[in-house]
């Protein structure tokens, strides 16, 4: 079986929806399935093989490595139809899959129906999911998004919140949920990382926008006068300045680190280092960042919004709060802070619901198995 990949994040560019074709591409190579992926880059074309995959990579405008906008998408959509189009020539392709329904499921309108395809939601493609980003554009092309999701072998949500989200714009919409794997031997607790002191580590990891809702996790930590705690912050983004500047508003500032953007291979030691993972965010279609602070054994507290009430358990392997309450944020980390037991149990459950349900290998044996079924289909 051979697949074409389609999605204009692929790293280094991009984030959460990037990184997961990367892995998908891996296993689903790993499984002998022929593996082609069309993307974007940010300063210049590249073609080169990734662990069986073959990458073609095309230069577009973007704002930052993890942030594009309408000209970028643009230009990827453009030299992407010439690209796919040649590709479908030389190639044999069973199917095309496209990351994101918009920008990407556009390109199905111009490639043709000469192969089936199937379409990913991530969150920020479906209308209204994300509210305030890319809004206007939405209103816009709901009907379009219709028209590819109907037109489409299959639909495959990140999350059934998600999905039911997708049903507000089509209410017809079948579709698949398969979440965001996570790499076990990458992401795993290890020993000797941790300070020996008696501060409680706070941590966040997200891009930093307005819906991640890190100034309400500020807020609450303004209110704990019993503990002594330290708040690492990993990210950048549009909503970092306001960040700083509310830390220094609630003279947080000796309690609160902000790295910037850390390397990737980085990011176990931090999870290690942390007592609690904090991200009260009321905007994620499922949060790839909680899998991995999961995978390294931290107990999580997190907003009821989106994909993660899907896989947090209130009470068992961390804790939800109702969205933008700094109040109930305070109260899970005293909760949590207060009792060593509680915060391993919790971790310890994480630990095992992650290799159960979200092994990578075991995510791309579900995107096989549609494939497979839709090729199945055809034949």
């Amino acid at each position: 079986m051979r697949v074409l990949i389609v999605n204009y994040e692929f790293p280094p560019v991009g984030g959460g929806a990037g990184r997961a074709s990367w892995h998908l591409c891996q296993e689903l190579a790993n499984t002998g399935i022929c593996v082609d992926v069309v993307t974007s880059h940010g300063d210049r074309n590249l073609y080169y093989l990734m662990e069986g995959a073959h990458i073609h990579s095309l230069k577009v405008h973007r704002k930052s490595v993890h942030q594009t906008g309408i000209r970028g998408m643009s230009e990827f959509l453009i030299r992407a139809f010439f690209l796919i189009r040649r590709l479908v020539r030389e190639n044999r392709y069973d199917l095309i899959h496209y990351f994101f329904s918009v920008p990407t499921g556009l390109l199905s309108f111009f490639v043709g129906r000469s192969l089936p395809f199937i379409v990913s939601l991530r969150g920020g493609d479906v209308p209204g999911y994300n509210p305030g980003e890319f809004q206007a554009m939405h209103r816009l092309l709901a009907p379009v998004n219709r028209l590819i999701w109907r037109n489409a072998d299959a639909v495959v949500a990140l999350s059934d919140d998600l999905g039911k989200f997708a049903k507000r714009t089509e209410p017809k919409l079948k579709y698949n949920v398969i979440c965001n794997g996570v790499d076990t031997n990458f992401f795993q607790p290890f020993s000797g990382a941790k300070n020996a002191d008696s501060y409680v580590r706070i941590l966040s990891v997200a891009r930093l926008l307005e819906l991640k809702g890190i100034q309400y996790l500020l807020e609450a930590l303004s209110q704990l006068k019993e503990y002594k705690f330290h708040l690492v912050i990993v990210g950048t983004g549009n909503f970092e300045k306001e960040l700083k500047d509310r830390t220094a508003l609630l003279n947080l500032q000796d309690s609160v680190t902000f790295t910037g953007p850390v390397d990737h291979n980085k990011l176990p030691r931090i999870y290690n280092q942390a007592d609690i993972f904090v991200l009260p965010s009321y905007g994620d279609s499922f949060g790839q960042v909680f899998t991995e602070a999961m995978a390294c054994g931290l107990p999580i507290i997190a907003a009821q919004s989106g994909g993660v009430q899907e896989f947090v358990e209130n009470g068992v392997n961390g804790f939800l709060v109702p969205p933008k309450d700094a109040k109930s944020i305070a109260d899970a980390i005293c909760r949590l802070a207060s009792s060593p037991d509680l915060q391993n149990k919790m971790g310890q459950n994480n630990i095992q619901k992650v290799k159960s349900q979200f092994r990578w290998n075991a995510v791309a044996g579900q995107y096989a198995d549609v494939y497979k079924h839709i090729s199945e289909q055809e034949n």
